[in-house]
């Protein structure tokens, strides 16, 4: 979804240089027309700004401009090449996707989620860990709250409520999701590497990999937060712990993620 107050943004590791869009992660550049130059050159400025230059630098109407901008601005963030800030902040555009997506169920369509993309630093385990939960401790955060949301829902209707569930499933399911992507980055270690999260979806985007190595990323992520869930299962039968039994179920969960039915598990077999 764009907005005409939306703020074109070019993300780290992504360059406007000699008339191509350049990704250092992926080591490739994409060549630009001189309208497409013009757009990247205004970056920082809102979509209606570079809409009324587009239109008055090329004689078109405006229509037609705000057609073309919007058009190639979608193309960008699609390809993880651009991001949009919001005036009002991440949670103004939350409120407006959400009344949007009220106008549009009747016709059972639900507005696109532009895409984010945040710097990933792999030179160490150390400052992937750290990169990758400064990209996604809000979405974790969100998840784990929704855990504990529709955990206490459920208990509240079974008529017990147990606190000590309800937080431990949504650490789990929020933590899991932070621990999943660390996994990643840390096995991404020298690979130029970003974090895109677009709509439901979190994922590393990050060089070309040799089939073996790219089969070792793929698995991390899910091995290592399935494994968490295989050990925390196994402290909650020594201890005795009940808390620690429920957070192991949404961990153990994502051995899921190292089969064909997930993009891991098909990634891993080259699929």
């Amino acid at each position: 979804m764009l907005e005409s107050g939306d703020r074109l943004v070019l993300p780290h590791g992504v360059a406007l240089r000699d008339g191509l869009l350049a990704d250092e992660v992926r080591g490739e550049g994409w060549p630009l027309n001189a309208a497409g130059e013009l757009v990247l050159a205004r970056v920082g400025a809102s979509l209606a700004e570079i809409v009324d230059e587009v239109a008055a630098t090329f004689a078109l109407p405006v229509a037609r401009a705000r057609a073309d901008v919007l058009a190639f601005v979608w193309q960008l963030n699609r390809l993880s090449l651009a991001n949009l800030d919001h005036p009002g902040g991440r949670l103004r555009r939350l409120l407006a996707w959400l009344r949007l997506a009220a106008r549009l169920l009747p016709a059972g369509a639900i507005p696109h989620s532009t895409a984010r993309r945040h710097p990933v630093d792999t030179t160490s385990a150390r400052r992937s860990v750290l990169t990758v939960f400064a990209a996604v401790w809000r979405r974790a955060a969100a998840i784990a709250f929704l855990g504990v949301l529709a955990v206490a829902h459920v208990e509240a209707f079974a008529g017990s409520v147990e606190p000590s569930a309800a937080l431990a499933i949504g650490a789990a399911c929020g933590g899991g999701l932070a621990f999943h992507e660390a996994a990643h980055a840390v096995a991404l270690r020298g690979v130029p590497t970003a974090l895109v999260v677009r709509g439901r979806r979190t994922y590393l985007l990050h060089a070309a990999l040799a089939s073996r190595r790219r089969a070792l990323v793929a698995l991390a992520g899910p091995l290592a937060v399935a494994a968490a869930g295989v050990l925390a299962a196994a402290v909650a039968a020594a201890l005795g712990s009940a808390s620690v039994a429920i957070a192991a179920g949404p961990l153990c969960a994502h051995a899921v993620a190292l089969t064909v039915l997930a993009s891991d598990g098909r990634a891993a077999c080259g699929l």
